[in-house]
Parts: C-alpha cells; structure tokens; sequence
C-alpha cells in the first residue's frame, strides 16, 4: 500500500506525455531527447492546482528545475532497461488491468442503462418455469404452455392476475398474483427487463425466455423516477409464526413507541431503547439510501410519501413487522456524468453484464471487420466427442487444425490483419469446458464455448489497442510507468540506501555533525536511598569527600536496596527536574517522597556539543538523503547534458 501511494504522489507531481512538438518549440534537451514548451506547459498547469500556476519567472523556474530532474532520472531508469524487469512489468500489467474495466463498454449500454432509469415501472408476469439447458422436447412443451396461457389473455377468457394465481410457476403468484410491484432499470434480469420498457402500459409481452423460463408481461403503470430517499425507522419484530397475541403486543408497542415521539421523546433515545434492528439502532435507526424496488412496497411507498426532513410517519406494517419512518433527506435522479462510473460498476456486477460483454463485443465486431470462416468452424466441430460432455476432451486431436476460425483487422489504430486459429480455440476449449458441462448437449457447449472465445479474442484486440485508441489512457499509462521506474531507481540511489548503508551513514554524520549541535547540558548524579537514617549516612559521607564506589560499600554492607546511584545528562530546555531545582553546578538538592529520598548533585555543566548519531538518527536519515540525491542529479546532468532554449522559456513567462 505504502508503495502505491508513493508512486501514486509521484504520478501527481511528475504528469509526463510522450508527444514532441517541432524542433523550434523544444524548452530543453536532455541528451539527445527533446521535450516541447507544450509538453512542460501542460504539466504545469496540472500539478500546480492550488492556483501556483500563475506563470511568474520564478515559479515556472522553479517548476521547470524540477521537471528537469524528473526526467533525469526517468531518462535514467529507461537507459538501465528498468522498464523490460519482470517486476516492474508484472506490477504495471496488474495496475493497468486495474484500468481497462472502463474502457472495455460500449456507452451506448451505459446511456440506456441511464434512461431506463429515469422511469419506473410496475409490472406483472405469468411465468411458465424451463431449465436453461432443457431438452428440445421439453422447451417446445414450455413454449406451446405460455403460447397457450397468453391466447387466454388476449381472447378475454382468463384476467391476468386470476390466471397468474392459477398457471404461474413463480411461487409467489398464489398471493401476489403475479403483481411484481415497481421495479426500475438493473433490478432484474435483462431480457425480462427489456422486454418490459418495450411495452405500451397495459400491454401484454410475447413470450419472454429467460434463464428462468418463459414469462408473459405486463406494465400496469409507469411513473418518472423518484430518485433516492434516506430514511431511518424504529422497529418492532413480528415472529414469523406470530400468534393473535403475538400480534396484538406487537401492535400496543409500537403505538405506545409512536405517542412518546408525538410527545417530544427524543428519537434516538427511543429507537435505542426500543428497536429490534440492531444493525441501525446505534445510529439513530439511519438506512442506507434506497429507491424504488428496493425495500418491501409498504415501507418504500411510507418512506417516499414523507415530505420534509425530520417528518415522521405513523407506525407501518410490512411482513416483517412495525416500522416508524422518519424522512432524513430525498434526492432527485442524479446527471449523467454523476452516475457514469456507478453504472458502469453495476452492469459490470450486475444482471447486465453478459449483456454488455455480448453487445460491446458486436459493436466491435463491426469495427475490427469481424470475418467468420464458418467450414473451418464446423470442422473443429466434427473432432469433438462424448468426452466433452463430461469436461474431459483433450485438444491434441486438433493440433494440425491451423486454418483460421475468424479474422480481426484494423487499419486505424494499430494496423494489423489478425487469424484466430482452430487450434487456438481448440486450446480455449480444452481449458474451459468444464464451465458448459451443464448444457446438455456437444452442440450446445461448442456454440457457447465459441461465443465466449469470440468474446475473449475480440476484447483482447481491443485490449491491445486502448493507449493508441485513447490518449488519456495512454498517458495515464505512461505516468505509472515512470512511477514505477522513479519509485525503483530512486529507492535504490537514494532511499532505502539512506536507511541501509549504516557506513556512509556514519561518516556522512562525522562530516556533519556540527549541524545537530544539542543545547547546554547538565552532568547529574541521582544518590536513591531507602530511608531518612540511609540518607543521613550518604550525607555524612558526601561531606567527607568519599567516592561513590566507597559510600556504596559502606551503606549497603547489610542490604543492596539502602542505596543507588546513577549519572545522567540533562538537555537545557527540555523541562527536566533539574531546571526546576537550579541551573548550576556543584548544588546539591533533596528530593523526598513516600517512597524514598532521593539527592540530586549537579556535577558540571556541559556546554553545547554534537548530539550521538543514535538521538538525532531520523534527521540525519533525511540529510543524508537529500545528500545522495543532490549528488546523483548532478551525475545524471554530467551524463545527459541539460540545454534550456531561454528565448523559448520567456515566452511562456506573463510579465
């Protein structure tokens, strides 16, 4: 993590494009590489964000020294090959994996995504249940049933939600009677759902399949979208087998609860004591924000219909139990550009994204000239035998099949005329058959298989070609690199050799250390004795000029704990004992508390001298540091001569 958000910094402070302008607007040279005004300009502008970017001659000088040295060292790190290291490649493929998510969709999804979600609808449906790999005979048998079922509802023999009761397999229907409530876009499956914001409000859908079946659908209404509410509520759980009693309890709380609030109980003090969501009660009963299809249809309509924040609503019935609502913030529908990225992670997570991948796959298609050779399709077909069925089929039989199965071409980007071979997809085959086994048939797992290849090889041209196809990403790509290679080359120049070279530490501390001078210090022996007869004693012999080693041997003849002595220094300024006492040599204080008497003797004053490396290592770290990378800048401009083009430089200067 440390290293990321290292390298992330160095990506802000050091933005840097590949672009060359012509020769007459080159700022400086390094070497033999030339770097445009362009280029500086751009770079300038965006790592001075907070309004230093005012182009004075000093703050472009500065900022032009420092970019200077950047790519110094970036110059550097390309020269010593940094860039072809199996780490540093490893961590840029891992990084820039990261990234092509966003780049990898049509927006074309992301737009219809956006619109849908602008209207909500609600819907019913009849559902006719069919396994997704079911047999032929029993997908004909489905759909002659809801052919039939949907006849009924158009001929006017059966209403809808009578016959949703008595034909739907969903499990619900026998109570809601197929009635689905609101639902907006991405709530439930995509071809369900596309086939609903397809229909005129009160029609009926032909037969819809899905992974589930077959379903009929209806739109009973629609409304514009009411964005979001977020709401907090105090709740009281029904048991699930609850009892008339149970019921009643249930129902005398929560009116008691809802009369305290209409009488100025504090709303948190009573949703603390009270509710049974523990996972929100801490928090004053606070949801997340949610909006329509997202709570049970009771709750979301009471939530929904509160009008000002801090309104209350009266107490709720869902199937869980009681709830009282109160309203803490309503937002509308949220812009496109706001909502982009979340959407783009919700078809990416969500019951679009087979969708998508199919449809940005199509759209590329057409833009790399998709070719298909459909005889060398069906000769890989013909090799493949039972052992598929079971995940077992060994591609060696296709090894001599190298005709190509497709051709991908692009003219505009990166020009390139691309086979995919019969034994590539062969080798696909062999590694992924056992995600399809469950589709029943050879036919079926081959023709999914195939699409899911389709899918990955095309992507993958794509892939290949996003720096070319799109400049931001390019140089965000290019950024990270230097990131990376700056992180290296400088940890190991400068940084980790700081910590780790414990000789050149040392001298460089000796050559120096006048610059880590401490203040005056204070010499000061701490005589400790056990009592007041002890310390009579040390007294006694403190007046006779005895050493310590002598006062030691007499006091502590009948017990080593009677006294102690110990010497220590004391730094002015640092708030010590001493300066409380008195600043001044040869005085002699007494210090007493419950525990013992303790004598305090200043013995000399120490005047101001280098403090030992061990105290003020951290500083001596960040000297030295600065040390090595001023040195190796001026090695880097020795190697790589540095020319500034000063008439080019003034005319970016305002004066």
């Amino acid at each position: 993590m440390k290293r990321y958000l290292i390298i992330t910094l160095l990506i802000t402070f050091h933005y840097f494009v590949n672009a060359q302008s012509p020769d007459n607007s080159s700022l400086f040279t390094i070497g033999n590489e030339k770097v445009s005004k362009d280029e500086f300009v751009k770079v300038y502008q965006k790592t001075n964000v907070s309004g230093e970017a005012d182009f004075s001659e000093k703050s472009l000088r500065d900022y032009l020294d420092l970019y200077v040295n950047f790519r110094l060292k970036v110059k550097e790190a390309r020269e010593m090959k940094l860039d072809t290291t199996s780490a540093v490649l490893n961590e840029f493929k891992t990084y820039r994996s990261k990234l092509t998510g966003s780049y990898m969709y049509d927006t074309a999804i992301i737009h219809l995504a956006y619109n849908r979600m602008q209207t909500d609808l609600h819907v019913q449906h009849i559902l006719v249940k069919l396994d997704q790999n079911a047999s032929p005979a029993d997908t004909i048998k489905a759909s002659n049933k809801i052919r039939e079922l949907r006849k009924m509802l158009v001929d006017g023999k059966k209403d809808f939600n009578t016959l949703a009761a008595d034909s739907s397999n969903d499990p619900t229907a026998k109570d809601n009677k197929g009635d689905l409530g609101w639902i907006t876009a991405m709530q439930v499956i995509y071809p369900f759902e596309s086939a609903a914001y397809n229909l005129k409000q009160g029609g009926i859908s032909a037969p819809v399949r899905t992974r589930f079946g077959y379903h009929l659908i209806r739109v009973i209404e629609s409304r514009p979208s009411r964005g979001t509410v977020t709401a907090a509520h105090l709740f009281i759980k029904l048991p699930e087998n609850a009892t008339e009693e149970d019921k009643e309890k249930a129902k005398q709380k929560i009116d008691s609860i809802y009369q305290q609030i209409k009488n100025d109980t504090s709303w948190n003090d009573l949703v603390k004591q009270y509710s049974q969501d523990k996972t929100s009660s801490a928090n004053g009963g606070k949801l997340a924000a949610f909006g329509t299809g997202q709570m049970v249809p009771e709750f979301e309509e009471a939530a929904f219909a509160l009008k000002n924040p801090g309104d209350i609503s009266t107490p709720v019935k869902t199937k869980f139990g009681w709830h009282i609502i109160k309203l803490i913030e309503k937002k509308t529908m949220s812009s496109y550009p706001q909502m982009r990225d979340e959407i783009r992670k919700k078809i990416e997570n969500g019951t679009w994204s087979e969708h998508a991948k199919q449809a940005f796959a199509q759209k590329l298609k057409k833009e790399y000239k998709f070719t298909e050779m459909a005889g060398a399709k069906d000769q890989l077909r013909k090799i493949l035998d039972s052992s598929l069925l079971n995940g077992n089929w060994n591609d060696s039989t296709a090894k001599n099949l190298v005709s190509p199965l497709f051709v991908l071409a692009d003219n505009k980007n990166i020009a390139e005329m691309k086979p995919f071979l019969q034994k590539d997809f062969a080798d696909f085959i062999e590694k992924n058959q056992r995600k399809f086994m469950n589709l029943g048939s050879i036919d079926n797992i081959y023709n999914k298989l195939y699409e899911q290849y389709v899918i990955t090889a095309i992507t993958g041209f794509e892939d290949a070609r996003l720096e070319a196809k799109y400049p931001a990403f390019r140089d965000l790509m290019e950024e990270y690199m230097n990131g990376i290679l700056l992180f290296d080359l400088a940890s190991s120049k400068v940084w980790t050799k700081a910590v780790e070279d414990t000789t050149g530490l040392k001298d460089f501390y000796e050559l120096h250390k006048d610059n880590y001078i401490g203040q005056e210090r204070a010499k000061v022996t701490t005589f400790t004795a056990k009592n007041q007869t002890v310390a009579d004693q040390l007294n006694k012999y403190l007046a006779k000029g005895m050493n310590n080693d002598g006062i030691l041997s007499k006091v502590n003849k009948k017990s080593k704990d009677n006294l102690k002595i110990s010497t220590e220094e004391f730094e002015k300024g640092k708030s010590s004992e001493i300066e409380q006492l008195g600043w001044e040599a040869g005085k002699t204080y007494t210090v007493k508390t419950d525990s013992a008497i303790r004598i305090l003797r200043v013995e000399q004053i120490l005047p101001p001298a280098p403090k030992p490396l061990n105290e003020v290592k951290g500083y001596v770290v960040a000297d030295y540091q600065e040390s090595l990378e001023k040195n190796w800048i001026a090695e880097l401009r020795q190697k790589y001569p540095v020319s500034i083009n000063e008439q080019v430089f003034q005319s970016i200067v305002k004066k």
